[in-house]
């Protein structure tokens, strides 16, 4: 490394920390490329000393790439091609809040597996996942990329995913640092107020998670926290995530949010941009220039250290020999390799199961699992629809997915109709008259991909008038409706909460309909749980699980006194809450138990519960263990989230759930970053149902 540092002048290391995209290597740059050259203030030179790419079609073009970089590189140090890779790379599987509804950790490492041999054999070295941002607001668009409101779930699940791309060619950048979900009124890029105290405790888990996973790069968040945007964040990214984290990896902006400082008022101009980046310990800065065309000034002027530069040059040489591009270039990237690999059978077998494991029953009054040799109209706005990759599947196509009628058509069930119109006074009577022959009502409601992800947050969560009124229509003709709502995020479902049974289904990837369709036959039992909570009115929001109790708590919500915490025109508790989905068969745990009544430093306590399968089918449930530090030097979380764990069970079984716990579990931070924990009684929760929780209590001594 201080060899190579030695050959480098101060252009070449500067150019190393920066990224663009691949059109300014591959396009004619007198022609193609004039423009965009001409904005940036950018010349060839520049071009061609930068360090890393943003994104590529496949292995034949990043190899077309790396060869015109090494070939006009004076040092032929080769590029870091990188690109979101979210939720899969050609094999689309459901979103990240989909996977998180399955409570099954290995599901998410599965996919991430997956989408890494897919997308490191394309010419891909590193994907900007997982998002690690706690969410509680569903009115945020990014709530589709999350995985929920439970800082142990967004751990569990963050580390998984870190695992799963790393284990199989495709390092783990994670974003976005720090407390991006909490942008305030739910309006992306917005600012985010947010104590310091909450920050330690509940934002920061999933990060943490993910650094002690491994992962190679950390993304900055776009936000402002106390007055000072993320990416420029001295306190955040060289005390918290360098020193108190133990992060050693790269930290880079996120699109253009290095330049987005000025317009947050910090800096004046670029040059200020530039400076505060370095001096904050941002290696490389995404798609604005503001490094390649002041940090040269900066050092020479002597109001940047060169140290500085080289500390961050460092990291990113390092990254790229541990990704092994130093003695390879061109690394995975195999077009023959790509067709096999890409969609492959099993690929998607893999995604047809998580996806089936990610649908929550949100309600049924038995009409579900349907019989085979029922007739079925199929209707809604998506009721012909391909289109359940959902946001952020860069690479996968809609066109290669099934429908669900092309999926019950394979399956030789009967379907008396299909109409995905929104207005029933433009179908003829006999259409109408064919449609009410079924036996039951399909109907495909909630939104496109398009009202979710990144810039696509929401005031209003409701189904939209139309929609409403499609399934009021359809409610008059006395049939039963079984309502499959699509979406990225939890919906208002006031207006439709008298079906005869609800299911949740997310985006869930290239095998949707084949999920879906095995989950309302009863091949699949549904096993998801709700990994956010489902508000009854957005005016609730934010209302999640793990709050802290009040003075005056609303002891009954349906029969509430005066001078409590609580609404006058609605109830505190959410329509669905987190950990809340149904199944065909009925579970019911039971003999709560501890291994001893007190719990001191260097012990373990062992928590066990029975959980029994009473119903007629066999399937899967989560088990829920959750606590209450009843005294503690702050106010802590009236049920927080410390374990879980999904059990298959067969018809009548019956097996013994443990999980082991030690005092470190019920510690938490103070405002200064410090850890404590009390003594004390913990009352701890169990069950399947958080309406229905077994109790216990023990003493930490």
């Amino acid at each position: 490394m201080n060899k190579l540092l030695k050959k480098m002048s101060l252009k070449e290391m500067i150019g190393q920390m920066s990224q663009l995209s691949p059109f300014f290597l591959i396009a004619e740059l007198e022609k193609e490329a004039a423009g965009p050259i001409r904005e940036l203030q950018i010349d060839q030179t520049k071009i061609f000393s930068i360090g890393s790419i943003l994104g590529i079609k496949d292995a034949s073009e990043m190899i077309a790439v790396q060869k015109r970089y090494l070939e006009k590189s004076r040092l032929g140090i080769p590029l870091i091609f990188m690109g979101d890779v979210i939720h899969g790379y050609k094999t689309i599987f459901p979103v990240p809040i989909a996977i998180a509804s399955s409570w099954a950790p290995e599901l998410a490492y599965c996919a991430a597996s997956i989408s890494a041999k897919e997308a490191s054999v394309s010419g891909l070295h590193m994907t900007f996942s997982p998002m690690a941002d706690l969410v509680r607001d569903p009115r945020w668009g990014r709530v589709v990329e999350s995985f929920g409101e439970s800082p142990k779930m967004v751990g569990e699940f963050s580390k998984a995913m870190v695992k799963g791309y790393q284990d199989n060619g495709l390092y783990s950048c994670v974003k976005h640092y720090a407390a991006y979900g909490a942008a305030e009124g739910g309006r992306d890029y917005n600012t985010v107020h947010l104590s310091q105290t909450d920050l330690y405790n509940y934002y920061l888990e999933g990060y943490r998670q993910a650094v002690q996973a491994g992962c190679k790069a950390v993304m900055t968040a776009f936000n402002t926290w106390d007055g000072i945007p993320c990416t420029v964040h001295t306190f955040l990214l060289r005390d918290v995530l360098r020193k108190q984290l133990g992060f050693r990896g790269v930290i880079l902006s996120d699109y253009a949010s290095l330049q987005e400082v000025i317009t947050h008022g910090v800096a004046k101009n670029q040059r200020d941009a530039a400076k505060l980046g370095v001096e904050a310990g941002l290696d490389l800065e995404m798609a604005t220039v503001c490094y390649l065309n002041n940090l040269e000034d900066l050092v020479q002027s002597g109001e940047v250290n060169k140290q500085q530069i080289e500390a961050s040059l460092e990291r990113l040489i390092d990254l790229k020999k541990t990704i092994g591009l130093l003695e390879n270039p061109f690394l995975n990237a195999d077009p023959s390799q790509e067709k096999e690999r890409i969609r492959h059978p099993d690929h998607l077998k893999a995604s047809r199961r998580v996806a089936e494991e990610s649908v929550i029953l949100l309600k049924n009054n038995g009409i579900c699992p349907l019989k085979p040799e029922m007739t079925v109209a199929i209707m809604g706005p998506f009721a012909n629809s391909g289109s359940t990759n959902g946001p952020w599947s860069w690479h996968g196509s809609q066109d290669q997915n099934k429908s669900l009628p092309e999926v019950l058509t394979e399956r030789k069930i009967k379907i008396s109709g299909i109409n995905d119109t929104l207005d029933l006074a433009r179908i003829s009577p006999s259409e109408k008259d064919r449609l009410k022959a079924a036996d039951v009502f399909l109907l495909l409601l909630g939104e496109t991909s398009t009202r979710s992800g990144e810039a696509h947050s929401l005031s209003l969560l409701t189904l939209s008038p139309e929609q409403i009124a499609l399934y009021q229509e359809i409610k008059s003709w006395n049939k039963p409706i079984v309502v499959l709502i699509q979406s990225g995020r939890p919906l208002v479902l006031g207006a439709i909460l008298d079906a005869d049974a609800i299911l949740e289904t997310w985006f869930l990837g290239s095998m949707a309909n084949d999920a879906i369709a095995d989950i309302l036959f009863g091949y699949v039992n549904p096993s998801g749980k709700c990994p956010m909570s489902f508000p009854r009115s957005e005016g609730q929001i934010p209302v999640y699980h793990d709050h802290l109790p009040t003075g005056r708590p609303n002891i009954d919500d349906r029969h509430p006194g005066e001078y409590v915490s609580r609404y006058l025109d609605n109830l505190n508790s959410p329509q669905f809450e987190f950990g809340y989905g149904l199944s065909y068969s009925k579970f019911s745990t039971i003999n709560l138990r501890l291994s001893q009544k007190t719990l001191q430093a260097n012990e373990t306590l062992e928590v066990s519960v029975d959980l029994i399968n009473q119903g007629p089918f066999p399937g899967q449930e989560v088990v829920q263990l959750y606590f209450f530090d009843s005294v503690a030097k702050i106010s802590r979380p009236v049920k927080q989230l410390v374990r879980f764990q999904k059990v298959s069970l067969k018809v009548g079984e019956k097996k013994t759930i443990r999980f082991e716990l030690n005092p470190e579990d019920f510690s938490y931070y103070l405002s200064d970053g410090s850890r404590t924990m009390d003594p004390g009684q913990i009352i701890l929760f169990a069950g399947s149902d958080p309406q229905h929780l077994l109790q216990t209590e023990f003493s930490l001594v």
